[in-house]
C-alpha cells in the first residue's frame, strides 16, 4: 500500500488558525474530466487555474489529509528569490544562477498576485532574509555569494557581527549576507487562503489516500472506499511521489521538524532590543533556519532526516524539540525551557541536482513537484503553469521552467537511503556550530 501517513495535529502555524470542517472523503465511483491529486500549494494552484478557465466544468481535487495542511502549512514560510543553499547543493555558474533567480522572481510575483486577488491575509512581509553563520570558517563562501549577487545587480548587504547583533537581537552570528527580495509569510495562512478561494466548480475530497493509479484512457484513481475515473489528471503530491511509484529513481523525501515558541513577553522582547521581524537561513546547508515573527514568536528548524514512515511518534517529536531548544538557547540564553508551544514534522522533496519535476509522463497525465526546500513560490507557479499545459494553453513562462535541468538518476534502495544519510551526517557535522 502506498505511504500516506496522517499528519500530526501539532503544527503551530495551523493551530493559530480557526479550525475548519473537512470535506467528505471519496465514496463510490465518480466520473470527471479533470482530477488533481494533492491539495497543497501546487494542487490548489492547479485546480484554481483549471476552474477559472473552465467555469462550467467540474474539477475534482483530492487530498490524503486535510487540504492545505500537509507540507504546505508546515514549512518555515520563506518565499525566496535569491538562494545560497538549495537542499544540499548550489547551482554553479553565473548564467545558471541568473536563470534560477529569474524563475524564483516570477514565482514570487505569482504568489503576490494571488494574495492580492483573493485578499489572503498571511503576514506577508518583504523584509528580506539573512544568510548567516556563527563561524568564520565559511566567510569566503558568504563573501563569494555577496560578490555574485553584486555581479547580478541583486540587492544585498554584507553584515558584520555588531550590525548583525543589533538587527537580530543576538550576538550568536558572526557574518551574514542579507538579500532583499522575496518575502516571509505565515505558510498555513497562505494555504488556508487558497482553500477558501476555491471556485464553486471545484469538488474537494479530503482524507482520501490514493491506493493506486491505473493509467489509461481514461485514468482510474483507486481509494479505500471509492474510485475516480478521469480523462485528465495532474499529480501534485511532492515528497509522496515515490510512494506511488512516480519518479522514484529521480526524487527522494526527507522529514523535517520545527518548533514555535509562545509570544515573547515584553521583558523578553526588551532583551532582544525590541527588534522587528526577521528571517535567518544558515549559510551552512544543514544549519538552523530561524524566524522572529510578527507576533513576537521564534520558530526554529534544525533537524532533517531520512524516515521510512515520513512521520514521527510523539516521543520522537519531543526528542527533536529538545534539539530545537538547545539551538534556540544558544542564541537567546535567557529563554526558559518551557518556551515552546508547539512542534511538528513535515515532508520535503529533493533531487540530487536540485532539479524540479514539471512534465507530462503519460497521455493526459502530468506531474509536478520536488522543490528542494524552496517550494512556496515554485509550487504555486508550477501548479498554475502545469494547468495551462494540460489545457493546451502553454505560456511562455513554461519555457523557463522546462529549461531547468531534469532530475538525475538516483541509485536503488537501500543504497539511496544509506547514501543520503551519510551526506546528511557529513553536512550536519559541518554545520554543528550553526545549529
Amino acid at each position: 500500500m502506498p505511504l500516506s501517513p496522517k499528519n500530526d495535529d501539532s503544527c503551530g502555524w495551523i493551530k493559530s488558525l480557526p479550525k475548519r470542517k473537512a470535506n467528505p472523503s471519496i465514496k463510490g465511483v465518480t466520473r470527471t474530466k479533470w482530477v488533481v491529486i494533492g491539495a497543497g500549494y501546487s494542487g490548489l494552484s492547479a485546480a484554481i487555474t483549471l476552474a477559472e478557465n473552465y467555469p462550467e466544468e467540474q474539477i475534482i481535487l483530492v487530498d490524503a489529509n486535510s487540504a492545505g495542511e500537509g507540507a504546505s502549512s508546515r514549512n518555515s514560510g520563506y518565499l525566496v528569490d535569491s538562494t545560497l543553499n538549495d537542499g544540499h547543493l548550489s547551482d554553479t555558474g553565473l548564467n545558471a544562477y541568473k536563470s534560477k533567480y529569474e524563475l524564483n522572481q516570477l514565482a514570487v510575483q505569482c504568489v503576490r498576485d494571488l494574495i492580492k486577488k483573493y485578499e489572503i491575509q498571511c503576514d506577508w512581509n518583504e523584509c528580506g532574509k539573512f544568510y548567516a553563520t556563527a563561524t568564520l570558517k565559511i566567510k569566503d563562501k558568504l563573501h563569494k555569494f555577496h560578490h555574485l549577487l553584486d555581479q547580478l545587480q541583486i540587492e544585498n548587504t554584507l553584515f558584520e557581527k555588531d550590525a548583525l547583533a543589533n538587527r537580530l537581537g543576538t550576538d550568536f552570528y558572526k557574518l551574514a549576507v542579507k538579500t532583499q527580495g522575496g518575502a516571509i509569510i505565515q505558510p498555513a495562512a497562505l494555504a488556508r487562503g487558497l482553500v477558501n478561494a476555491l471556485p464553486e466548480n471545484i469538488h474537494l475530497y479530503e482524507n482520501s489516500a490514493v491506493l493506486s493509479i491505473l493509467k489509461g484512457s481514461p485514468h482510474k484513481v483507486l481509494f479505500e472506499d471509492g474510485e475516480i475515473v478521469a480523462d485528465k489528471m495532474i499529480i501534485a503530491i511532492n515528497g509522496y511521489m515515490p510512494s506511488l511509484g512516480i519518479k522514484k529513481d529521480r526524487v527522494f523525501p526527507l522529514l523535517l521538524t520545527a518548533s514555535l515558541t509562545r509570544p515573547l513577553s515584553l521583558e523578553e522582547q526588551k532583551q532582544i532590543n525590541n527588534v522587528e521581524e526577521w528571517a535567518v537561513l544558515s549559510a551552512n546547508a544543514m544549519g538552523a533556519t530561524i524566524r522572529y515573527t510578527q507576533d513576537k514568536r521564534i520558530m526554529i528548524r534544525n533537524t532533517v532526516e531520512v524516515s521510512s514512515r515520513l512521520q514521527l511518534t510523539p516521543s520522537q517529536l519531543a526528542t527533536r524539540q529538545q534539539s530545537h531548544l538547545k539551538g534556540l538557547q544558544k542564541r537567546f540564553n535567557f529563554l526558559p525551557d518551557d518556551i515552546f508551544e508547539s512542534a511538528w514534522s513535515g515532508v520535503t522533496c529533493i533531487s540530487a541536482n536540485n532539479a524540479n519535476v514539471f512534465e507530462q509522463i503519460h497521455k493526459n497525465y502530468w506531474v509536478i513537484g520536488c522543490y528542494n526546500g524552496g517550494g512556496i513560490g515554485l509550487s504555486i507557479l508550477f501548479g498554475q503553469q502545469i494547468a495551462f499545459q494540460a489545457m493546451q494553453q502553454p505560456q511562455a513562462l513554461a519555457k523557463k521552467i522546462t529549461a531547468r535541468p531534469q532530475a538525475v538518476w538516483l541509485p536503488p534502495q537501500p543504497f539511496l537511503s544509506l547514501g543520503i544519510m551519510a551526506k546528511l551526517a557529513k553536512d550536519r557535522l559541518g554545520a554543528k556550530l550553526d545549529n
